[in-house]
């Protein structure tokens, strides 16, 4: 016999994660601003109010679908050896995926007054503060943040700009001199970068 209790757990469970998904796709999309809660519910097929039920406002459903994966711990979880080499092809070889990438939404959303503050804190704590520890040695909290400034640049460039490289030779030249770059930036100050400039 089923549990009434647990299917209807089961229900918003899943309703919760449909909202969450779309809110994902439509701020990706439009950023904090040009977001609009009805857009979500109709997105996830459900009545407007069950965001309010679920995530309290429009703000509380952005700090569930979107502070939590402003992290660099997928390029954190591997050896630091060739860290350059995972941002450099990440951000200059490899074709985002559609749908949701919250470092697209930070740009889209940061001038917002209401989570402008969040997304500062939230690109500090899980971001430039876990990339200055990996890094170590001295000025690592300095050569995080100009890491973190990098890759801004070039998701604005490429992402939302969409201003992609002209041609096969010139995205090898920015990769090349990004993997340069990084490099130096990675290397403590006094280890000599593994790459010639």
């Amino acid at each position: 016999m089923s549990d009434p209790e647990a299917e209807r757990k089961r229900d918003a469970e899943a309703t919760a994660g449909r909202i969450l998904v779309c809110a994902q796709k439509v701020f990706h999309e439009k950023g904090y601003d040009g977001a609009t809660t009805r857009e979500i519910a109709e997105c996830a097929g459900v009545n407007i109010a069950l965001i309010a039920r679920y995530f309290g406002s429009k703000l509380g459903l952005f700090e569930k679908a979107v502070l939590p994966y402003l992290s660099l711990e997928r390029f954190l979880n591997e050896p630091i050896d060739d860290l350059a080499d995972r941002l450099a092809d990440t951000y200059v070889n490899t074709a985002p995926k559609p749908g949701f990438d919250p470092f697209v939404v930070l740009l889209r959303s940061i001038s917002n007054p209401e989570v402008g503050p969040l997304l500062t804190n939230a690109l500090e704590t899980q971001a430039v503060d876990p990339l200055a520890r990996a890094l170590g040695g001295g000025d690592a909290r300095a050569r995080a943040i100009l890491i973190a400034t990098q890759l801004a640049g070039l998701i604005l460039r490429f992402r939302i700009l969409q201003r992609g490289p002209e041609s096969d030779a010139e995205r090898d030249a920015i990769h090349q001199r990004l993997l340069r770059y990084l490099d130096a930036l990675i290397s403590d100050d006094h280890v000599q970068s593994a790459r010639s400039p």
